[in-house]
């Protein structure tokens, strides 16, 4: 249960009471905080640098403008295991759709497992739930010119023993300049899930990223990130290339997101690794990222273009 109580510190630690909204003393004033674990193996595994990447179909999470340069149908599955019984799944999908530029699916689901329930003096009702919560989206995304624009609106709810549900929406912006691309993004923008009398804002966050490619093997992103309930963050990751060759590609990761350096965890935290496989268009990757005395959790994600 402790395992439990500090993964939820650690994913809502943006979201904890006090002044102004983006600031560190905002502390405990969003919920819906699933919307904020992240999407993809290769992103993940680049500390989630994400915002000013493209033609990969899990940027609709981080920048739905990142799907604008997709020619091809293209299929993202993700898994996550977290610790004891937590597991976060998201699925994407993806498609050209003429002058309306590409339009997506995607949905995310977090399963914390079933939980015994306790009274209020702490003693067990004999009774137990099992909390989930679920997110449901459908993305546009276009070009136009030397900009690539995208939005989307999304459904949430949340279920403990109640149930809420929320409509909220994501717009994103990307551009590239000479060998550079940049991207903005602001994501979850809308009112708070509401159980029985109280409200909880959403998690709403804005993204500012650049990434570059520094040689055929080498590249590098980088992104500064302002989640409603904490003062900024930043994101980075640099991915390097082992094998290149016409059908196969083979990759490896590192990076690095303030996000999850907190001070009620020990050890090495923030931290993250993993790995890629391209097979034609098939991508297999793996994300393993540190966090302190929690321990580590590992990602498995696939996309392929048809």
């Amino acid at each position: 249960m402790r395992k439990i109580l500090l993964l939820i510190l650690c994913f809502s630690r943006p979201s904890l009471a006090g002044a102004a909204a983006f600031s560190a003393g905002a502390l405990g004033t969003t919920g819906a905080q699933f919307l904020e674990l992240p999407a993809g193996a290769r992103a993940i595994a680049l500390g989630s640098a994400y915002t000013s990447v493209s033609g990969d179909p899990f940027s609709a999470y981080y920048n739905p403008a990142g799907l604008a340069g997709l020619d091809k149908i293209s299929v993202g599955l993700m898994h996550a295991a977290y610790f004891q019984d937590i597991s976060y799944e998201y699925g994407v999908f993806a498609a050209p759709a003429g002058k309306l530029g590409v339009l997506a699916v995607s949905a995310q689901s977090l399963s914390v497992g079933r939980l015994v329930e306790i009274d209020k003096t702490g003693a067990q009702t004999g009774d137990s739930f099992k909390p989930n919560d679920t997110a449901l989206s459908a993305i546009c995304a276009k070009r136009l010119g030397a900009f690539d624009l995208g939005a989307s609106a999304k459904y949430i709810r949340s279920q403990i023993r109640a149930s809420a549900s929320a409509f909220s929406g994501d717009l994103g912006l990307q551009t590239k300049i000479g060998k550079y691309s940049f991207g903005l993004s602001v994501l979850n923008i809308g009112r708070g899930l509401k159980f029985h009398a109280e409200e909880s804002g959403l998690p709403t966050t804005g993204r500012l990223g650049a990434s570059v490619r520094l040689s055929p093997k080498l590249f590098v992103s980088v992104d500064g990130i302002a989640p409603k309930g904490t003062g900024p963050l930043i994101a980075a990751g640099a991915e390097y290339g082992l094998v290149s060759r016409q059908k196969i590609k083979m990759s490896v990761r590192g990076g690095y997101n303030s996000r999850y350096v907190s001070g009620k965890l020990g050890g090495i935290t923030g931290m993250s690794a993993g790995a890629g496989l391209a097979l034609g268009g098939l991508d297999l990757d793996y994300a393993w990222s540190l966090y302190g005395e929690l321990g580590s959790t590992h990602r498995f994600s696939f996309s392929l273009k048809l």
